[in-house]
């Protein structure tokens, strides 16, 4: 379990490389998540998605925003560096939310 706050919500921990990682510890989004095209792999949903089909990507982080995802903060393009990227780009629109982790159990969230 990633923190006991966050069961019910959705966390973007990987979106850099082709496999893209999801945790949602309550399964609460399973249905949601699956019709997407994840696959529940314990502890993980994941996806497979070319780096370069940045249409694809772009649907997917879309839809991802739109179910409330925390996309995790960090250095060498995190999850919410990657959102912001792509909005930058005007790829994708509006708000996300971004998980700042200080230690295991602190953290922040903010509306970006």
């Amino acid at each position: 379990m990633m923190n006991e706050k966050l069961k019910d919500k959705v966390v973007a921990i990987e979106l850099a490389g082709k496999n893209i990682l999801l945790v949602n510890d309550n399964d609460n989004f399973k249905n949601e998540l699956i019709s997407l095209g994840f696959e529940k792999v314990e502890p993980y949903y994941s996806i497979s998605m070319p780096i370069d089909d940045v249409e694809k990507r772009a649907a997917l982080f879309q839809k991802l925003m739109e179910i409330g995802t925390l996309f995790s903060n960090g250095r060498d393009w995190s999850p919410s560096e990657i959102v912001r990227y792509y909005r930058d780009k005007g790829l994708i629109k509006g708000d996300y939310l971004r998980i700042v982790w200080r230690n295991e159990q602190d953290f922040d969230i903010t509306t970006e």
